[in-house]
């Protein structure tokens, strides 16, 4: 294992710990065990890529022979079966928390999920269990990359407690969170260089206005966990 490698599986775990000890310092937390517990089950999450992957392997679906099958693959196997898991763990164990209330609760959870499921992640596209070996600037780049995905959909989710309509919103944030994941690994596939560049760019400003937006809007009691 080469030191560039131990170098990308540690981004995940590392920028949990900084996010934890941020939390910790810009709001009284009584109990850092619901953030623990987030980053725990993120590592769990896992294991819907690696059905879906396992599923589509059965199928033969991960044979890109072509660019249909490289496009559904993306979008629907790496895509959807990696934000599925990390969307069943925010909606069904942390948004029923009381103290989850705003967009920004939902924000700060899922990238605690995200990076669970990056920490397990990374190595296993490093390895090569997916359809394809990636490249090198997946592999560092993705922890980020799952960041931004989780800052929308926690967006999404958490909006859909603050103003009741949990369903649409649920699956809007999923949707979008599973589209951007694939048209994330779809451009490595496809080597879009310029593309990519582009996209890094354009999801990073919808990350950050989402999560800016997060933080105006305020709780009815201000409490966290």
């Amino acid at each position: 294992m080469t030191i560039a490698s131990i170098l990308s599986y540690l981004q995940a775990p590392v920028l949990a710990i900084l996010l934890v000890l941020y939390l910790n310092k810009k709001f009284q937390i009584n109990s850092n065990k619901h953030l623990y517990q987030a980053f725990g089950l993120g590592l769990i999450t896992v294991v819907s890529l690696f059905l879906f992957d396992l599923l589509a392997e059965t199928l033969g679906y991960d044979q890109l022979k072509n660019l249909k099958r490289s496009g559904f693959y993306s979008f629907v196997i790496i895509g959807f079966g990696s934000q599925f898991g990390i969307f069943i763990v925010l909606r069904y164990c942390f948004l029923p928390l009381k103290s989850f209330n705003t967009p920004l609760d939902g924000v700060l959870y899922a990238m605690l999920i995200s990076l669970g499921f990056s920490t397990l992640a990374v190595p296993l596209f490093d390895i090569g269990l997916f359809a394809r070996q990636p490249s090198p600037a997946l592999i560092y780049s993705l922890p980020l990359a799952c960041l931004f995905f989780s800052i929308i959909m926690g967006f999404f989710v958490g909006m859909g407690k603050y103003r009741k309509n949990r369903l649409i919103d649920s699956l809007t944030g999923l949707g979008a969170a599973s589209f951007f994941m694939g048209f994330y690994y779809f451009g490595f596939l496809t080597s879009e260089k310029t593309i990519l560049i582009f996209y890094g760019i354009g999801i990073f400003f919808i990350a950050l206005l989402l999560a800016i937006k997060s933080t105006n809007i305020k709780p009815e009691k201000n409490s966290r966990d």
